[in-house]
């Protein structure tokens, strides 16, 4: 270790006569890249329990640069520098932890203010510079000397859009194999101030000559319990930082149970000891900051001094290691069963403030509820969220976690931003991971829950042990108990990072016809089929003539790859992979192609693809019914006159070749007046949409069918359609059947549909922080796939609907002129409300009327806009820019001035039915063109115009 003593230069500071020659600051560490190198500052003395509260009321913060990177690392009061050892609550030092991710001279400069709450404070100004403020200096870091399971030698692990964590050093992707309990793996006898819930006895043995302790030999148990974890070769532990009022009552940071303002510096410092142990043996610190029980306990769960303080202490501790997951919360939420906690809004703000106070941006995460319902509620509203990396999953029933894995890996594909999604705690709660002893094979969660976990696109798992059983989550001694578990994880992890390419890899189950199994694909190169129970399976390989080699793995003993019952199968069509070694359990099937696959893309990035019935697609003849080829309509058809092909499914294939991510589809169907046919829309065997066509009364009319599909280049993409009767139309001695026609699917890469659309329409021009645009004039409308549409309204116009409800407001309209959201069939509250016909909760879902703008003063603008409302009910709208959506658009309310046309900048929120006042904003980060939309929240809505302005204070007259 390199300790370097740096006298501080202060010729440029004779304006600050508080500054002493003397000032000096010491640093501590191996200076090489990824390696802590930790500042020491010596101040003036202060103490824990002091008048003046080190933490609270003054703030120390250090810029490191090193070309073009900067750090800004928050630092912390250290008592006398060396509390670990000593229990010091009192001292003069002051520590900063900073983590090296490049060679050569870096530079640093100190910033120490001191002001009441300063803290939390993020203005750099704030307070008085004291003491040792704006000394700076330079260090030169080498190249690490670390390597195997050392994250020093690997470097940081962080998110990337695969849904993978990645070392920055090895670029090596990370898959998760630990444990989940004792979730108070910190509740450690030997550690300061802590009640004596764990000794970890067992593991006293596993201390190795070398390792750490503190205290004269203290620490060394739980050090032995890493020790035998990582020698499992596991890589993650999970742990509480604060269970106060929770279940185990036995871990917090402050200097006393009932303290929320001064932290236990000595208790601190050893945690550290044992994370820094944690970064040698390559384990994953997977900090999870409160549980369900004391979620309201920091601020009654809002963001505010007290939780800021404890994130900030968290922060400036520890973010500087190599391997961190934050974690929100245990059970965030409330439900039933804890009817209090934190709302949607608490945890963006936990997520953000996390995420943009940690210099290293390690990732940040949410724990849910077990429940499937519960999931979806806390979980959906985040889904695209910046600042979340991802959930950590919780599922009740076993049997559940594959399919749950694969909702969210495909729902967070689709907001644009790839969740890593990890099986963090599995139930029933009384059950978990049971002891080898229990439990000797765990025969049923590792096929349903660690294959069913990665074979789902998972990121890994780590395990929860139940209550029933001896060293639970509460009361676990000694890891031992799973040994036989650590192994099975193991070999799963083994086989990942050996043999496929998993970040280009996703789930395929229903390319195999055997619908107990999992399938894992990159189409055409590698197929991993898991196999729960052996049986004879046989996958679809259509669009791939050539050969594969198929191998066996087995997951309950890992080892090599074996042979089965053939060696290799071809490719083109259905063919069955034969049968590994044996018919015992379970086996993993490994399908590779003899042949590299061209990477090259058929299509530009960004263009609008687009497939055509006839010319693009092949039919499928093993479908029920087979299409024939109706050149008149340029449509593939059903022959609905032979009866033997009515009422069931025809399908046609195509492999696309476009590049991999999200696209708005749009299917071109052919209504027809005898029958609403269905459509089926499948990727790789998985239906992703059912649509049926409207009724109509002409013979034939154009129907476009809206969807999003998130396509992999080399996905199966088959569309099916069936031929139906309505029973309306007499033909011969029966009804005439329609065909399933459809002539095309369009695919538009994603933000794209709008923007393109309207490239070469002149924008309206905003002006000084303002404009107002009339709604009538809009650049683009959409009815989005939806019944309802945006019809303008004037004193003559001509809507295709009557009725005694629908008015006509125009003559107190401006310009004589507005929209309405037509038809409109929920006129009170008693009238039936139906979401995805006449309510569209979800901003963006129902009818979209665009604008083109553009922004030359760049910034938030609050939006206005004039609504004429009657009743209870047409009195909400959304606002989105650039097919964006974001929460601050959502649900502009009307509850005031009925029966006029009214201005309203109000957002209804849970607690405010009627809406927060001008909180309805949009943000614009640059200057540019834009397209600023409007989205259906409820039919018969009436629009006149709207306005944007960057003055929160402007009401408009």
């Amino acid at each position: 270790m390199k300790r370097i003593f740096v006298l501080v230069g202060l010729s440029f500071l004779f304006f600050k006569p508080v500054f002493s020659q003397e000032s000096k600051v010491s640093i501590e560490g191996e200076l090489k890249k990824w390696h802590k190198v930790t500042f020491n500052f010596t101040g003036k003395e202060l103490a824990e329990y002091g008048a003046e509260n080190p933490f609270l009321d003054y703030r120390l913060n250090v810029t490191f640069k090193n070309k073009n990177k900067t750090y800004v690392v928050p630092g912390f009061y250290a008592a006398d520098g060396n509390a670990g050892e000593t229990s010091a609550d009192k001292g003069n030092v002051w520590q900063v932890r900073f983590t090296p991710d490049a060679i050569g001279k870096w530079t640093y400069h100190v910033s120490f203010r001191k002001g009441k709450a300063i803290a939390i404070s993020d203005d750099p100004k704030a307070g008085k510079a004291v003491q040792f403020d704006n000394i700076s200096g330079d260090f030169s870091i080498e190249e690490s000397d670390k390597s195997g399971r050392d994250f020093r030698g690997k470097g940081r692990l962080v998110y990337t859009d695969t849904g993978y964590l990645q070392f920055q050093e090895t670029k090596d992707y990370f898959l998760k194999g630990g444990a989940d309990s004792p979730e108070s793996f910190l509740a450690y006898y030997e550690f300061d101030q802590t009640p004596a819930s764990h000794k970890y006895e067992p593991h006293a043995r596993d201390w190795k000559v070398g390792d750490p302790t503190w205290k004269n030999g203290k620490g060394k148990n739980i050090i032995g319990a890493l020790n035998y974890l990582s020698s499992k070769e596991m890589n993650a532990v999970y742990f509480l930082t604060m269970n106060v009022q929770g279940d185990g009552k036995d871990v917090w940071p402050w200097n006393d149970i009932n303290e929320r303002y001064r932290f236990d510096c000595s208790k601190l410092d050893q945690w550290e000891i044992v994370f820094d142990h944690m970064d040698v043996l390559g384990l994953m610190l997977h900090i999870v900051t409160q549980e369900t029980e004391n979620e309201l306990l920091l601020d009654i769960g809002q963001l505010g001094v007290q939780r800021k303080l404890y994130y900030r202490e968290l922060i400036a501790r520890f973010s500087h290691h190599l391997g961190i997951t934050w974690n929100l919360g245990e059970e965030n939420g409330p439900l039933h069963w804890t009817p209090k906690g934190q709302d949607d809004k608490d945890r963006k703000a936990m997520a953000k403030y996390i995420k943009t106070h940690d210099p290293y941006k390690n990732i940040v995460v949410l724990h849910s509820h077990a429940d499937s319902d519960a999931q979806d509620l806390f979980l959906e509203p985040l889904l695209g969220y910046e600042y979340l990396d991802g959930p950590s999953m919780q599922t009740h029933d076993p049997k559940k976690v594959h399919n749950r894995i694969i909702r969210f890996v495909d729902a967070s594909k689709k907001a644009e931003r790839r969740w890593i999604v990890c099986q963090d705690e599995i139930g029933p709660a009384d059950t978990g991971a049971k002891p080898d002893a229990d439990d000797p094979e765990h025969n049923e969660i590792r096929a349903q829950v660690l294959w069913g976990n990665l074979m789902a696109g998972g990121a890994g798992v780590e395990w929860y042990f139940g209550y029933k059983y001896a060293h639970n989550d509460l009361k676990c001694e000694d890891w031992r108990s799973r040994d036989l578990l650590w192994d099975q994880t193991k070999h799963a992890l083994d086989f990942f990072q050996r043999h496929v390419p998993f970040t280009k890899m996703r789930s395929a189950d229903n390319l195999t016809d055997n619908p107990n199994d999992y399938v894992f694909a990159e189409n055409g190169s590698t197929y991993v089929v898991y196999l729960p129970k052996v049986a004879d399976t046989k996958i679809n390989l259509y669009g791939f003539n050539y050969k594969f080699n198929v191998k066996w793995y087995n997951p309950r003993t890992g080892g090599n790859l074996q042979k089965g019952s053939v060696k290799t199968i071809k490719g083109g069509g259905v063919v069955s992979i034969g049968l590994p070694p044996s018919k015992d359990k379970d086996w993993v099937a490994l399908i590779t192609a003899t042949k590299k696959i061209a990477s090259t893309t058929k299509y530009d990035e960004d263009s609008v693809i687009t497939l055509k019935a006839l010319s693009n697609f092949e039919i499928n003849k093993a479908s029920e019914a087979v299409y024939y080829v109706d050149q008149g309509n340029d449509v593939l058809s059903i022959d609905a006159s032979n009866k033997s092909l009515r009422n069931k499914f025809a399908g046609a294939r195509t492999i696309f070749k476009g590049k991999s991510g999200l696209y708005k589809g749009v299917l071109t169907a052919m209504a027809e007046n005898d029958g609403e046919s269905v459509y089926k829309i499948k990727i790789n065997g998985n239906n992703v949409s059912t649509l049926v066509n409207p009724s109509t009364k002409s013979s034939f009319s154009t129907v476009k069918h809206k969807l999003d599909l998130y396509l992999h280049k080399n996905d199966v993409i088959e569309i099916l359609s069936k031929a139906v009767t309505n029973g309306k139309i007499p033909e011969n001695d029966e009804t005439a059947w329609s065909r399933g026609r459809w002539s095309s699917l369009i695919l538009t890469p994603a933000g794209l549909e709008v923007v393109n659309k309207l490239k070469e329409v002149k924008p309206f021009l905003e002006k000084n922080g303002f404009l107002q645009v009339e709604a009538e004039n809009f650049h683009d409308k959409t009815n989005n796939g939806v019944k309802c549409e945006w019809y303008i309204r004037s004193n003559n116009d001509d809507i295709p609907f009557s009725g005694d409800t629908i008015e006509n407001h125009s003559t107190t309209a401006s310009k004589g002129a507005y929209i309405e959201a037509l038809p409109d069939t929920r006129v009170t509250h008693d009238d039936a409300l139906i979401a995805g016909e006449n309510f569209f909760p979800v901003p963006g879902t129902g009818g979209i009327v665009s604008y083109k703008v553009k922004i030359t003063n760049p910034g938030i603008y609050y939006v206005w806009a004039l609504a004429y409302s009657t009743g209870t009910e047409d009195n909400g709208l959304h606002v989105g820019v650039n097919d964006e959506w974001p929460e601050s658009g959502a649900r502009i309310q009307w509850c005031e001035g009925k029966d006029r046309w009214t201005w309203s900048s109000a957002q209804r929120v849970p607690e405010n039915h009627c809406g927060t006042p001008q909180t309805i904003t949009l943000n614009f980060e640059k200057v540019g063109d834009y397209v600023v939309s409007f989205s259906m929240r409820e039919d018969g809505f009436e629009f006149d115009k709207w306005i944007l302005t960057k003055d929160k204070s402007f009401i408009p007259e």
